[in-house]
């Protein structure tokens, strides 16, 4: 194995010389040559732009600039790094803040320094075998192509493995990101019924979730917190499960709980933000956001939307000076960028109001509006519930109530999105009247899709596609509609044959929902359906 290990490439990451010394005199141990030494986030970053190493040994703490978190974060997003890539972090701590803070982001493993040449000789042998096998696997997973990762998964899984509890934990997975969840709690289960599999709790939590069956969710992933505090990802789903419930006090101390466990998560303080900003617990939303922009000063995530949060949180707070200044700098920090304006304007229309000079407020709200048309349908979808609350603090319920429309529209069939919306129509002081609003567009929206499926089953595409085809461009970032109105067209194309308006039609639909859900399991078969369409027209 040895001789394996020879000849990798690797890139060795840490701040400190000494260390990167020792880690160099390690390599060189192993019969491992052909590395490259980097100090900075910069520098590996650099390095792994020119070449794609086949290991990374990379510190968590570099000092000043990203974190060794930051790098992989980045590098997975650039494609700097490919699945077949072996990311170690080595930690010099071993407090709980840093190991969980290190293994958020899930690299492959985590080493805490000071470590052995046989240690890291015995982890590396160990993944370099683990990549072998799923090769294949995880190909098509980069590919989305979950039917062909499972059949992979199921030649490996019948041929006698050493890992199968692993085997089918990446199974279980594939089957839920192509919307199979019948079959992955399946797998869950028949673990679960020999033992008692964490990981396999977590997921048939998930599933449940998924499946819109709450209660058993709840039940599931409360009693897995209570036999492991420390299994951080339960946490998420279940405040994801009280928030589909409509239970955003309960989701917010969920948050609470995790934040404390695992404070240098980034998304979980601005979703522990975004809560309690809505329901009124300014002190908690001031604490989280602050958090929020500390970490993702050096994240690829860092957003305007974190730094407007915190300065809302902070004239909520009577704090509007400090709040000022927040959207003053965030000018600065993100000239350039596309949402920018938006977000200034939504935080400053708030200062301007809660300092009581509604008509400087009513400029800058005038701004946001103004901001928002130049975005993007997908973009204007997003941002819509914050123009809600500007509305509403504005005492401006007309353009509130049709903001709203908008963004129920865009997301009828999101359960959390809605319980959202139910928040911020309370906070608007807009209460049952809301919720009857809400009621009232989600069966519209239901209306026409249900039409527009039923019509689509009896064949009639030509209707179906006209009613889809309004709907969708009424509502842009409805991913059910624009999914429906572009399976009409497919399904109308393969029986008829193709047009090049008809598929350049479908292929906006699709770019809409990737872009708003890049994740979305339905993708794949649309696409696919439509790349064979397109192969057939260019044969023909």
């Amino acid at each position: 194995m040895a001789s394996i290990l020879s000849k990798k490439q690797v890139l060795v990451v840490d701040d400190f010389a000494d260390m990167r010394s020792v880690l160099r005199g390690i390599l060189r141990s192993l019969s491992i040559n052909n590395f490259d030494l980097a100090a900075t986030a910069s520098e590996a970053l650099a390095i792994l732009q020119k070449r794609r190493p086949d290991i990374v040994l990379c510190d968590y703490n570099l000092g000043e600039g990203k974190d060794g978190q930051q790098v992989l974060e980045e590098a997975r997003e650039r494609q700097l790094i490919g699945v077949d890539t072996i990311y170690v972090m080595l930690t010099a701590e071993n407090t709980r803040e840093m190991v969980m803070a290190a293994v958020e982001y899930v690299p492959d493993s985590y080493l805490t320094k000071p470590f052995t040449a046989e240690l890291l000789k015995t982890r590396l042998e160990k993944l370099v075998q683990q990549k072998a096998q799923l090769s294949g696997v995880n190909e098509a997973l980069v590919a989305k192509d979950y039917a062909g990762a499972i059949t992979e998964l199921n030649t490996l899984l019948t041929s006698g493995p050493k890992n199968p509890l692993e085997l089918l934990k990446i199974k279980a997975e594939a089957l839920i990101s192509s919307n199979q969840l019948d079959a992955a709690q399946k797998v869950y289960q028949s673990i679960l019924k020999d033992r008692d599999v964490r990981w396999a709790r977590l997921g048939a939590g998930k599933v449940q979730l998924l499946r819109k069956d709450y209660t058993q969710a709840e039940e599931t992933l409360k009693a897995l917190i209570s036999a492991d505090r420390y299994m951080i990802q339960a946490y998420d789903v279940l405040a994801k499960t009280l928030m589909a419930q409509g239970r955003t006090e309960d989701a917010e101390k969920v948050l609470q709980q995790a934040a404390e466990l695992s404070p240098r998560g980034l998304k979980r303080q601005i979703e522990l933000g975004r809560v309690a900003l809505n329901s009124g617990n300014t002190q908690t939303a001031e604490k989280a956001f602050g958090r929020a922009v500390n970490l993702a000063k050096y994240s690829r995530y860092n957003h305007p939307s974190i730094h407007s949060s915190l300065a809302k949180s902070l004239t909520a707070n009577g704090k509007h000076t400090e709040a000022t200044k927040v959207v003053s700098e965030l000018g600065r920090a993100f000239s350039g960028h596309e949402e920018v304006e938006f977000h200034k304007a939504t935080a400053d229309a708030m200062i301007k109001a809660n300092q009581g000079n509604l008509k400087e407020a009513a400029a800058a709200l005038a701004i946001a509006e103004h901001a928002l048309g130049e975005s993007s349908g997908d973009q204007a979808a997003e941002l819509g519930l914050e123009m809600v609350k500007a509305y509403a603090k504005l005492g401006q319920h007309d353009k509130a109530e049709a903001m709203l429309r908008q963004a129920i529209a865009n997301n009828h069939d999101d359960d959390a999105f809605i319980a959202e919306v139910k928040q911020v129509c309370q906070s608007a002081g807009m209460g049952d009247e809301g919720d009857k609003k809400i009621q009232r567009v989600q069966q519209e929206i239901i209306k026409v899709n249900n039409a527009g499926v039923r019509l689509i089953k009896q064949g009639e595409f030509d209707a179906a596609i006209k009613l889809l085809r309004k709907a969708a461009d009424e509502m842009p970032g409805n991913k059910t509609v624009n999914l429906n109105a572009a399976k009409a067209i497919i399904m109308k194309m393969e029986q008829k044959g193709s047009t090049k308006e008809e598929v350049q039609l479908v292929r906006g639909y699709v770019e809409h929902v990737r872009s708003a859900a890049p994740e979305d399991w339905r993708l794949a078969d649309i696409s696919a359906r439509l790349q064979r369409l397109v192969t057939k027209q260019k044969e023909a």
